[in-house]
């Protein structure tokens, strides 16, 4: 019997990835209309802070000053343009496509011979990172869409926008994708803001048409990997190079289609979001999971197998755990199950006494201690769900005496809501107030 699971609780703490509720500070998200005019809008549903956005690999910067001496024969398209090509020989992908693809990249290229300084630098840097990838053998079919949206966009952009700094947000008239700018990376679809901004298009009623329309532009630019599909980010960034996935973005990608299926009541987005645990499945560079003791971790970057991120991987949990209850797919129970077991043997572990961890012997920032600490509410919160429903379900079945026993295999949330609390007790410390007494349940 599939569950109604509970995806939120009353709290104004709790984040956009993660409920999709109304931010207190909206987004500024620049707009480029189809006459090349841009316009500052405030969003209150696209999410900002450090739930929307995935941080740097410590002690990695963006080399933001090799994009400004790009050779010009390293922004050469001559790769890709051999790949469509030979795609289209093979029968992957159709003449009418191979045309459209085609053009996408010259006109991208063309763009960037006629542009100057920073938008002729962003530009080619964005042909070049999917010149090398088409070098490499990276332009499959499946993520053709991808690559030449973002070349699309980024001649668009860098044709008629405006200037922009690290972090900006854009956006496109017609479209519902979150773009960001990476200074020497050009722009990128941003995954993890824009399925943030997909939950939270989910919380709003009076919003269908504007979910329907991400839902269709995501379901475009899902790309074939390991066994499934994923989101890629397809541009280089904290040591990763493209196209690199991570368990936070793909986590909130599932979880955001399989609630966009069950409020359209839409197969082809649960079958779309359950063929998203593929990088659950399958250990990095191709997936995210590390089979360790106690269970799997999850990672935040395929390319960063040594680096153990507690608030990106809780997120990735909370994923699996609402696609499981959605879908009643089997696989995604059990990649929870595991996750959440390894979950419960890294709390402690996240804990540093006083404040949380970031990640393993390097306290959070602020921000991250307050997300994390989110997360975990959130998991706490949708366990304890599970247990009372699961309660009334046996009771009705069997009667109370076998409550107990049938508990012995399921997960217990007290290990998160414990941790929240230790959490929440540390932030007020700091504030230099006294945490309220929880609402009664």
């Amino acid at each position: 019997m599939r569950r109604t699971p509970v995806f939120c609780v009353a709290s104004a703490l709790v984040t956009l990835a993660l409920c999709g509720a109304a931010s207190a500070n909206a987004s500024t998200i620049l707009i480029l209309d189809q006459s090349g005019n841009v316009t500052a809008r405030q969003n209150p549903l696209i999410p900002s802070g450090p739930s929307s956005q995935l941080p740097e690999y410590p002690g990695r910067q963006l080399n933001v000053a090799s994009a400004a001496t790009i050779p010009a024969q390293t922004a050469s398209s001559a790769n890709l343009d051999a790949a469509v090509a030979k795609l289209a020989a093979g029968g992957a992908i159709s003449a009418t496509t191979r045309a459209a693809y085609k053009a996408a990249i010259s006109s991208a290229r063309n763009a960037a011979g006629r542009l100057t300084g920073q938008r002729r630098r962003e530009l080619r840097a964005v042909i070049a990172n999917f010149d090398r990838m088409a070098k490499g053998g990276l332009a499959t079919s499946s993520r053709l869409p991808a690559l030449t949206e973002t070349l699309r966009r980024n001649a668009e952009w860098w044709t008629n926008g405006s200037s922009l700094s690290y972090g900006q947000r854009v956006g496109f008239s017609g479209s519902e994708l979150v773009w960001q700018a990476y200074p020497g990376q050009g722009l990128q679809i941003q995954w993890l803001g824009t399925f943030g901004y997909m939950n939270a298009l989910w919380t709003a009623e009076s919003k269908s048409a504007e979910l329907r329309r991400l839902a269709k532009e995501v379901s475009k630019l899902a790309a074939s990997r390991a066994g499934g599909v994923a989101w890629e980010y397809l541009f280089q960034f904290g040591g990763g190079r493209p196209p690199w996935v991570s368990g936070m973005a793909q986590g909130t990608a599932i979880q955001a289609l399989a609630r966009t299926s069950d409020r359209f009541k839409d197969r082809s987005l649960m079958t779309l979001a359950k063929r998203g645990v593929g990088i659950f499945r399958t250990a990095p560079p191709s997936g995210v999971r590390l089979k360790l003791a106690h269970g799997s971790h999850y990672l935040g970057y395929s390319y960063a197998p040594g680096q153990r991120i507690y608030n990106q991987f809780y997120q990735a949990l909370r994923g699996l755990h609402d696609l499981a209850d959605l879908s009643g797919s089997k696989t995604a129970r059990r990649l929870w199950l595991e996750g959440q077991s390894r979950g419960r043997y890294e709390l402690p572990l996240s804990n540093s006494g006083s404040w949380s961890y970031y990640e393993p012997g390097s306290l959070s920032p602020l921000g991250y201690h307050e997300l994390l600490r989110d997360f975990l509410r959130g998991l706490c919160d949708v366990m304890t769900a599970d247990r009372q429903r699961e309660t009334i379900a046996l009771r009705e079945k069997k009667g109370p005496t076998a409550v107990f026993t049938d508990f012995k295999n399921w997960p217990d949330p007290g290990p998160y809501c414990v941790m929240t609390k230790r959490f929440t007790d540390y932030l007020y410390k700091r504030l230099g107030t006294t945490a309220p007494s929880p609402a009664p349940r």
